[in-house]
């Protein structure tokens, strides 16, 4: 048992040593034909060996550099020099033939020397150029190339049909198919794709025509063709974007109108400021040095600003809205202040009664009336006071609201003599709260409309209204 153990063991060691040694003499040589590189791995010791591997033919005119006879090594760059040489792709698989003449060979020949044996699922092309024709004469070829045909479904205008075509994208298999297509068609996949597809699953092919569309923007008018699904895409395309808040008509999302009419309406903002001014208000303040009925200003108002940030909106240049967007008080109004005199000066007047004291003194408007010249409509006498007193003569009336200041004030008016605060009258606004109403008898009664002073006899009372309104 252990001596076959032992001699299976020398065998498997000595198969390993042959893979090992198998795989160490398997090395890359690089073969450089007019500045390109191929790259075959092979067994050879010779260069010959090596150019055998590569698939080229010496005895077509390949003359390698270094010398059939020389040593391949690992990695070593091998030159062919061949004027008849031609590159070969069959199926993605390249290579290099020497033909025995350069110029007009057929396409037959040109297989034949490539050792190729054509199928009815393939086709040819040589420099580029699908031929169909074996007998075809080509002048100088250079490079051949061989692949399967492509199953493809195409779809357009025209319906669909299926066919087999000879090409490397898209945009030759519309060719053979004879479906012709302009800029702005939507084709998927894109012309430039690479064609791919089985007998079972044929590579699908559609071609949308564009439609002609109009699109009105900027101040002028644009004439295009568009295959775009929605106005957006169309305004894309036509190079007319919309930006910012510019709108159109139909909106961005909607389908191509019926008509093909599209209006873009450029829409900007501008944001103003406005200024505006803030009125003062009119401030009162009591002045200790002044004497009472006297004013002087203490402080002139200044107007306050108002700084408003309008939003404008201009469509297509024509403002359309705007609106306040914010404001701010950039000064607050200064107030204009009043000063009233509060100091009580006791002054003398003299009278046909004798001389009387008096704390105050005021310019007013005067008139008259008596118990039955009332200036009421219907006419009506009256008899009795606001005060509830029966009228005689010695009293006056005033506006109510001095009525309640000044009620039973004892008073001086020159053209009337000696009165009491006793009545309210009211009188027409261009003389309140100036004015007092003088009361007579009705058989004495004259009519009386004149300016006149009126004293403010002592004693002064406790609470002097210091500011009259």
């Amino acid at each position: 048992m252990r001596k076959n153990f032992e001699r299976y063991r020398i065998h498997l060691i000595i198969g390993l040593m042959g893979v090992f040694l198998y795989l160490i003499s398997l090395k890359p040589v690089f073969f450089r034909m007019e500045g390109s590189y191929v790259r075959v791995f092979t067994h050879g010791w010779r260069v010959a060996v090596a150019v055998r591997d590569a698939g080229l033919d010496a005895s077509l005119g390949i003359q390698p550099v270094p010398a059939p006879s020389t040593l391949a090594t690992w990695g070593m760059t091998i030159d062919i020099l061949s004027e008849n040489r031609l590159e070969v792709d069959v199926q993605g698989e390249h290579r290099w033939i020497a033909s025995p003449q350069k110029e007009n060979l057929t396409v037959a020949q040109l297989l034949e020397y490539a050792g190729i044996d054509l199928a009815e699922s393939e086709w040819v092309s040589v420099d580029g150029v699908p031929v169909t024709d074996p007998l075809s004469v080509i002048p100088t070829p250079s490079t051949l190339t061989v692949r399967n045909k492509i199953p493809v479904l195409i779809r357009s205008a025209g319906g669909e049909q299926t066919l087999n075509v000879s090409g490397v994208t898209v945009a030759d298999a519309l060719w053979q198919a004879g479906v012709r297509w302009q800029a702005g068609d939507r084709i998927a996949p894109a012309p430039s794709t690479p064609l791919e597809g089985t007998a079972s699953a044929p590579m699908v092919i559609v071609v949308e025509a564009a439609r002609a569309i109009r699109i009105l923007a900027d101040g002028g008018e644009t004439a295009t063709v568009s295959n775009g699904a929605t106005v957006g895409e169309a305004l894309a395309q036509a190079g007319i974007p919309l930006n910012g808040l510019d709108y159109s008509i139909p909106e961005e999302m909607e389908p191509l109108p019926a008509d093909g009419r599209i209006r873009v309406i450029r829409v900007r903002e501008e944001f103003l400021r406005e200024q505006e001014s803030i009125p003062f208000e009119t401030l009162t303040q009591p002045n200790n040095e002044l004497e009472l009925d006297q004013q002087e200003w203490l402080q002139a108002g200044i107007p306050g600003i108002r700084e408003k940030t309008v939003r404008v909106r201009l469509e297509d240049g024509v403002e359309t809205a705007r609106a306040t967007a914010g404001e701010r008080v950039v000064a607050q109004p200064q107030p204009r202040i009043l000063g009233y005199g509060t100091k009580i000066v006791i002054r003398t007047v003299d009278t046909p009664n004798g001389p009387l004291e008096y704390y105050r003194k005021i310019t007013v408007r005067a008139s008259s009336y008596s118990p039955c010249r009332l200036g009421v409509t219907p006419p009506r006498c009256n008899y009795t006071t606001y005060s509830g007193a029966h009228v005689d003569r010695g009293m006056i009336a005033m506006v109510v609201q001095w009525y309640n200041l000044f009620h039973q004030q004892e008073v001086y008016i020159p053209i009337y003599g000696l009165a009491t605060v006793e009545d309210v009258g009211y009188p027409g606004p261009a003389f309140a709260p100036y004015w007092i109403d003088l009361f007579y008898l009705d058989d004495e009664w004259h009519n009386v409309h004149e300016y006149t002073t009126l004293y403010f006899l002592t004693p002064v009372p406790a609470n002097v209204p210091y500011l009259l309104r």
